[in-house]
């Protein structure tokens, strides 16, 4: 594969579950751009959703792409709040900050056939993303920090060796601000003593397990990649070459560029979580 154009990097989306939401899009697009002649390294794809890549026409279409050479990797957020109330809202509602959301234990029970599809577990992501930190109107504080190390130990009995987080923090989008303000909740961002002891806890779990934990765009910690053309290029079947250039789309984003196929504006997402940045209010 010529090194002077190397093959892409598609990306499902960093912005909107396409696997759950929108299949027949990521079939068409890609299949689009096959019959163009554009060659492709490694389709990425992000869900919350493992069911929605193990059946029908995209479990099939994705199987089939893997016998052309095309590389599948995972992106699989299991975040601990799925389907799971987080107090009630200032209306006395229960507040789910994942409404729509599978439980952990449903989608880490997918994982031995996640691994099955990219066949490799090394292709495989999972991203506890974001840990988040809230505090109610009564001035009570939540967070899914404590399922952190019960994914983390359940997704190493499956081989998973590669994870990722972020923390959920305030001001950096005021229109996620302002949706939690709006429903009598306020983010807190982790204090720079919680963030020293949650370091401790990663190294001290990864050291033990041997395992890779990332953090995604953090403050004061080293810049990773999600999409990682390094890391792809390697895992590949035929070790065929991609562009590693660093679009910096964020700060401290170190991710390989990439084609997101979900289009701008993001497509509407039906998983329900509030905290979610690409949502347009």
């Amino acid at each position: 594969m010529s090194i002077k154009n190397p093959p892409i990097i598609l990306s499902a989306s960093r912005m909107t579950d396409m696997a759950m939401y929108y299949p027949n899009e990521i079939i068409e697009s890609i299949k689009t751009r096959i019959q163009k002649g554009q060659k492709i390294h490694t389709v990425v794809l992000w869900t919350k959703h493992p069911s929605s890549l193990l059946n029908g026409d995209l479990h099939d279409f994705l199987m089939n792409l893997r016998t052309t050479g095309i590389q599948l990797f995972i992106q699989l957020t299991i975040t601990g709040m799925g389907s799971r109330a987080y107090g009630n809202t200032k209306n006395g509602e229960l507040f789910y900050p994942e409404s729509n959301v599978p439980d952990n234990k449903n989608s880490l029970n997918f994982l031995p056939e996640i691994i099955e599809l990219t066949g490799k577990a090394e292709r495989v992501r999972l991203r506890i993303d974001p840990i988040i930190k809230i505090k109610d109107i009564y001035g009570k504080i939540w967070s899914n920090k404590e399922h952190f190390q019960e994914i983390i130990d359940k997704a190493f009995n499956s081989s998973i060796r590669n994870f990722s987080y972020s923390f959920l923090e305030s001001g950096a989008h005021a229109k996620v601000d302002k949706r939690f303000s709006q429903i009598g909740f306020e983010i807190v961002s982790p204090s720079a003593q919680e963030r020293i002891e949650f370091q401790k806890i990663i190294h001290d779990i990864s050291t033990e397990k041997k395992i890779h934990v990332f953090s995604c765009c953090v403050p004061h910690l080293p810049q990773s990649r999600c999409i990682d053309g390094y890391l792809l290029e390697s895992l590949h079947d035929f070790q065929w070459a991609t562009s590693k250039k660093e679009p910096k789309s964020r700060i401290m984003c170190g991710c390989t560029g990439s084609v997101d196929i979900g289009g701008w504006p993001p497509k509407k997402c039906g998983s329900g979580c509030l905290y979610c940045y690409s949502r347009p209010n």
